[in-house]
């Protein structure tokens, strides 16, 4: 308990510097604008933080999350598709984009020893790689502002919320907080799959069923979120680590813990994105700046 009160704090901290600093005075319609930025920010960091801690149990590896994974990147191509086909940011098309790249470089990981943990941050990478740029292809053909394709790859949460998509945007939250409490049901398992899989087959867990199930949740979670604020690299692998080193490894208290740290995080950054230059930046150029030499750390630690 003594240790929540301190992140609380930090948190709190994090909100208040996410409505009350900024390039612009502060009148009402921009203190509405903030309040749901804020908000977005919570929904998002939270959601990222939370997936990667998620996935990092289930492959018992901490260099997994939803961007080196490459869902976050082939969620950004399902949006990009829907823009096209359907002229519209659809979660379903997100949804879709991330389950596929996410099954594709899980596939390509797999030999008939099983599952080459190596390969699969090199084929998540390479799956990244190719949805940018199929990504940037799509958009450009389809005449979309260059400012488009950098906020969908690199995330942004200005998006507006008005009379068009608040209702959209309102279902996406209910049904991200189910599956966000479906997925915390399953913190006992998670930390047996953490010990490795020779321990979770021992114990009775169907492997296949309980990674497909996970796969599956997490995938709608990561189209959810870029479907509204673009994708956003490397919330999910600091903060994770931040989690387990400030409330221990097991998955009870550190999955929570993650959702708070998360959304604290990208508050942090996106506050640092719209006031270190004139123009505001993607949130995601702050977090690959932190998490890129944080990844670097983690896997020469790791190997």
């Amino acid at each position: 308990m003594n240790k929540i009160i301190p992140v609380a704090c930090i948190f709190a901290l994090a909100v208040a510097a996410g409505i009350l600093i900024g390039p612009v005075q502060l009148t009402p319609d921009i203190l509405y604008l903030r309040i749901i930025r804020v908000g977005l920010g919570i929904f998002a960091g939270g959601i990222l933080a939370f997936c990667g801690a998620v996935m990092q149990g289930l492959f018992g590896n901490p260099l997994v999350e939803p961007y080196t994974l490459g869902a976050a990147s082939g969620a950004a191509l399902g949006t990009a598709a829907g823009m096209m086909i359907a002229s519209v940011t659809s979660p379903v098309f997100a949804f879709l984009g991330a389950l596929g790249v996410s099954f594709g470089a899980y596939s390509l990981a797999r030999v008939e020893g099983g599952l080459l943990r190596d390969r699969l941050i090199l084929a998540g990478v390479i799956m990244s790689f190719l949805c940018s740029s199929l990504v940037m292809i799509i958009l450009v053909l389809g005449k979309r502002e260059l400012y488009e394709v950098l906020y969908l790859l690199m995330g942004y949460l200005g998006t507006v919320v008005n009379g068009q998509n608040r209702i959209m945007i309102t279902i996406i939250v209910i049904l991200a907080a189910g599956l966000l409490a479906y997925l915390y049901r399953y913190y006992r398992e998670l930390d047996i799959m953490s010990q490795g899989l020779e321990t979770a087959v021992s114990l009775g867990i169907d492997i296949q069923r309980f990674s497909t199930r996970v796969f599956f949740a997490t995938s709608l979670l990561i189209g959810m979120v870029v479907s509204v604020v673009g994708a956003i690299g490397f919330v999910g692998l600091i903060v994770p680590h931040m989690a387990r080193m400030i409330f221990g490894p097991r998955h009870l208290r550190n999955l929570p813990a993650s959702f708070l740290l998360g959304a604290t995080f990208l508050l942090f950054a996106d506050t640092l994105s719209r006031t270190i230059s004139v123009y505001e930046l993607p949130v995601g150029v702050v977090t690959s700046l932190v998490g890129v030499p944080f990844f670097i750390y983690l896997y020469r630690a790791w190997k």
